[in-house]
């Protein structure tokens, strides 16, 4: 490993020794660090997909019809659902569309029933209980004590009129009322129906899960036809090929690192769409993996190779099974594998008893 000056931001300075440390480990300490906070800061980027603009359209419009219909005494909600494989970036995608509603309705400053979006990622098999004090402890009102269901779903009500929450974003919701009977199921979904027709101060649900969450929610009819889901797709090179391209073209520069043309070979492409199982944020994760390991041993230019040893890490797999490097990559099942691995890194939610 080559320890060099990672970027103009984060130079490597001459430190004072430390007792017992070696200068080549205080070296080495210091370029981790200085690439961990390079790399976190690109992951903060974003691209606006044509998935992301649909879905935000489709939030911003259940939420501006809640003004409207609040304004003339009317409940009776819509929501929104966005489904699609771990990995393909719909929290991100909610993240995102959460701060551009703050700042228009901040902007605009007439809303008169709420504007805020309360994000819960949904506890891990949890039951509705879990998933009400997940939402008060989001609220920072945590119930003490031992509640029943109808008594956390008031007091959920109650703080959701006093702090303005126009929507709740319940993530992950595929984890909801997991390995419960079909009666406790439906008795899940009527909580979260209720709280869009609340007489008093109704809310929109956002919600975004994988796709297992279609069958959880045919336990409710009305509340399907009312969350309205929409499927994410699997990229295609036809469709998504100059997005992920303009997406890895702002990472390259943002690292400060020369393309030395794999951005204009379709075959390097359409291996990290495959590489990817065509998941947008996962295709993003491997990028900026590549990048740390071209930054981490001092190079100038990301190519191939940086792929591969990216692959390789995420996937300990042998270079038969790295599509960056294997030349039958179109026969690797790099969707197995994808999810081998999110198996793998899942930790696991439940919350304590």
């Amino acid at each position: 490993m080559i320890y060099a000056s990672i970027d103009n931001d984060d130079d490597i300075t001459d430190a004072a020794p430390v007792p017992g440390v070696s200068a080549e480990a205080l070296e080495a300490f210091t370029a981790q660090s200085a690439l961990a906070a390079r790399l976190v800061r690109l992951e903060e980027r974003f691209e606006k997909t044509a998935t992301y603009h649909l879905f935000r359209e489709r939030v911003f419009s259940i939420l501006a019809r809640r003004e409207a219909r609040m304004g003339k005494g009317k409940s009776e909600l819509k929501g929104a659902m966005l489904i699609g494989p771990a990995g393909a970036g719909k929290t991100r995608m909610v993240e995102e569309i959460i701060k551009e509603h703050n700042a228009l309705t901040s902007h605009v400053g007439n809303w008169q029933y709420g504007t805020r979006i309360l994000s819960v990622v949904v506890p891990g098999r949890s039951t509705v209980k879990e998933t009400l004090n997940a939402i008060l402890r989001a609220l920072g009102h945590p119930a003490k004590g031992r509640r029943g269901e109808d008594y956390l779903a008031s007091m959920v009500m109650t703080y959701l009129r006093e702090c303005g929450v126009a929507a709740v974003h319940l993530d992950e919701v595929q984890d909801s009322g997991r390995y419960q009977t079909k009666d406790s199921v439906k008795a899940f979904l009527k909580i979260f129906r209720n709280m869009m027709q609340d007489k008093e101060w109704p809310v929109c649900l956002i919600m975004t899960a994988t796709p297992e969450a279609t069958d959880f929610l045919n336990g409710d009819k009305t509340l399907l036809r009312r969350m309205r889901p929409m499927q994410m797709r699997p990229m295609t090179f036809a469709n998504d090929s100059q997005a992920l391209r303009n997406a890895l073209k702002q990472l390259f520069e943002d690292a400060g690192l020369a393309d030395p043309g794999i951005l204009s070979l379709d075959e390097f492409i359409k291996i990290l769409i495959h590489a990817s199982a065509g998941r947008f944020g996962v295709a993003v994760e491997m990028s900026i993996e590549a990048i740390g390991a071209c930054l981490g041993e001092g190079g100038a230019e990301i190519d191939m190779a940086h792929f591969a040893d990216a692959y390789e890490m995420r996937m300990d797999c042998d270079d038969e099974m790295n599509p960056f490097v294997s030349v039958n990559w179109k026969l690797i099942d790099t969707l197995t594998a994808l999810q081998r691995y999110e198996e793998e890194r899942q930790v696991k939610r439940r919350p304590k008893a």
